[in-house]
């Protein structure tokens, strides 16, 4: 059971996009990186995607289906527009089509070139479509399926490790697979002597490689600075670095909004208060998911209390904010971390001392942030 979660959530860091997008730089004999119309049609596809311009996506992914109609590039694009569509939530019915649309690139893949166990494009869309089945099982508590799919997958990332001084795509893979080798099991104890079966791995050479694959890589340059990101937030406790390349995203991708929810979760964390822009707090409370509204309102109560030193405001907006994440149990625990540290905060400077007392320990609850959990404990223990 050990081996399972940690294994399971070690790859949840992994594969939510990235392996993806790596595919399309390999040197590959079957055709997409040498044909020049297929890979225009996938670089516009996905920009249309990261934009969430589905009709857009939709059009070229067509196209493309009209050039390599037998291509696993197709299904996983599919796949990877759904996910695009739905993040961070993907359940029922979507998932059911999520989870088709990558099995049908997998089938794809292993018939790529199947005399050869070693070519790099049947390789790499094998690792996408299994990393994200095995990412999205662990998360659904399937760890059978999970499993199944985990021990595939580990031994396709180590054939990247061979890689990685001839494709500089296999940077960012190998710079999160020799960083959270060591970082997750110091942040998660308990699996520590689990990670002695796999290989081992070296932070700051990983961080090093992850940085590198931001400059020399081409096409996972978005998706290694969305980890980085995240690593910056939640591991290397250096938002700063974060917030550099999340306002860089989001200008070009002003739209996308998991990408304008992490720049705010950077601006807060900065404590750039003013950075957090009206139009990008309008933009998440006017989409209709509930997991946006949440972010929104947070962010919007943050404005108001830092910015706008408007007290009453800020405590009404961060109490939504918690109304909205309610709806969503699992999900986006550090939001509802930062609007219940924001509830004890205000309630603090109301009086209310019990109330502030009892919002510190639900921040503590949900905290996965160390500055947010240090907060709270100063609130509790001024």
């Amino acid at each position: 059971m050990f081996i399972t979660f940690f294994f399971m959530n070690l790859f949840k860091f992994f594969f939510l996009n990235v392996f993806y997008h790596l595919t399309f730089q390999v040197n590959a004999q079957h055709g997409l990186f040498d044909y020049p119309q297929a890979m225009e049609l996938v670089s516009k596809g996905t920009e249309k995607i990261y934009k969430l311009k589905v009709d857009s996506a939709k059009y070229y992914i067509l196209e493309l289906q009209k050039l390599i109609p037998n291509h696993p590039v197709i299904p996983s694009m599919e796949a990877f527009l759904i996910q695009w569509e739905h993040i961070p939530i993907i359940e029922g019915k979507t998932f059911m089509l999520f989870e088709a649309k990558l099995r049908e690139a997998i089938a794809a893949s292993e018939h790529l070139n199947p005399l050869d166990p070693y070519d790099e494009e049947a390789v790499f869309f094998e690792l996408a479509t299994r990393g994200l089945l095995a990412e999205h099982y662990a998360e659904k508590n399937k760890y059978f399926e999970a499993i199944s799919e985990a021990n595939k997958i580990y031994s396709l990332i180590k054939k990247g490790f061979d890689l990685v001084d001839d494709n500089p795509e296999f940077l960012f893979t190998t710079g999160l697979y020799n960083y959270f080798r060591i970082m997750y099991p110091q942040k998660h104890p308990i699996f520590a002597p689990v990670a002695i079966f796999f290989k081992k791995g070296d932070k700051e050479l990983g961080l090093k490689q992850m940085v590198n694959s931001t400059e020399k890589a081409i096409i996972s340059q978005i998706e290694a600075s969305i980890y980085l990101s995240y690593i910056y937030l939640r591991y290397e406790q250096t938002p700063e670095k974060a917030f550099f390349l999340l306002q860089n995203l989001i200008k070009k991708y002003p739209t996308n909004y998991y990408l304008l929810s992490k720049f705010l979760e950077s601006a807060y964390a900065t404590e750039q208060y003013d950075k957090i822009m009206p139009w990008m707090v309008d933009t998440l409370m006017n989409t209709g998911r509930t997991y946006y509204k949440m972010v929104g309102h947070v962010f919007r109560a943050a404005h108001f209390e830092f910015v706008e030193k408007e007290a009453k405001e800020a405590y009404l907006y961060y109490g939504m904010g918690v109304g909205f994440g309610n709806e969503i149990p699992n999900h986006g625990e550090h939001f509802k971390s930062i609007a219940y540290l924001g509830l004890g905060r205000l309630s603090e400077q109301f009086g209310n001392l019990t109330s502030a007392k009892s919002y510190y320990n639900l921040c503590l609850k949900y905290a996965e942030n160390e500055d947010i959990e240090k907060a709270a404990y100063l609130g509790l223990n001024p």
